[in-house]
């Protein structure tokens, strides 16, 4: 009855409060991961409007794992974590090449606005950065500045991301995204019971993934195609 005792970290309590109960509680409703297949067909057709660009989308880390372990320990780590009834979150990278310059608006059209716009309808997304992101923030300016080196405005590094106020530059777009551990775990949980008044032990049943993350890749990088599609169609001005 997640309704009386809803999973922590999931959505069942705000759902509950945002659609006073009509919300369908059954495999999260419309706040599941399944609901992106719509967003994955959809960028099959983005990315063919796009023609040219090339998308290229992996996993950097699981947990405390990182994609250079990932041959020699993800596997026992992901059975480990699963024994435990736990799960795993991480973070994934994405790098488009040739997509246009001139795409974005300065203010509230810009590419990492209606990026991340697209990239949180994903469920589970608790961050993104683009280029050298956070730990841009330890560099100098002079290290963090993209120098140009041919007329073509190619730059000898890509700490923006390939996006300038806004608007791409002609670089590869580079962004990355956090995905949180998944919420449905098997681990009994202490967390209040509203039927009850009171803290009670909620164990949750059924099958879920122990590293979600593993399914996002695909769904991130066709996300991205839908935001980039629509900035490329505006800027075309083709009318239907």
């Amino acid at each position: 009855d997640f309704k009386s005792h809803p999973r922590p970290g999931h959505s069942d309590f705000s759902a509950v409060q945002k659609y006073n109960s009509f919300n369908d509680m059954r495999g999260g409703g419309h706040f599941s991961g399944r609901l992106t297949l719509g967003l994955v067909a959809a960028g099959v057709i983005a990315k063919k409007i796009l023609k040219k660009a090339t998308f290229n989308c992996e996993i950097d880390s699981i947990g405390i794992l990182n994609k250079t372990d990932f041959d020699s320990k993800l596997k026992d780590y992901l059975e480990v974590i699963e024994k435990d009834g736990d799960s795993l979150g991480g973070t994934i990278s994405l790098s488009i090449k040739d997509i246009p310059n001139g795409l974005g608006e300065p203010f509230f059209e810009s590419v990492e606005s209606k990026i991340s716009s697209m990239v949180f309808s994903i469920p589970g997304v608790k961050g993104i950065e683009f280029g050298a992101g956070f730990e841009g923030t330890k560099l100098l300016g002079s290290e963090f500045n993209d120098l140009f080196i041919d007329k073509n405005g190619r730059t000898a590094t890509n700490n923006n991301g390939g996006i300038n106020g806004g608007i791409t530059n002609g670089n590869d777009i580079y962004l990355k995204v956090a995905v949180k551990p998944t919420s449905s775990i098997f681990k009994s949980q202490d967390t209040y019971n509203f039927k009850e008044n009171k803290i009670s032990t909620l164990n949750i049943t059924g099958r879920h993934d122990v590293a979600f993350i593993l399914r996002v890749p695909i769904v991130l990088e066709n996300s991205v195609a839908i935001a980039l599609a629509d900035l490329y169609l505006q800027s075309k001005k083709i009318q239907f």
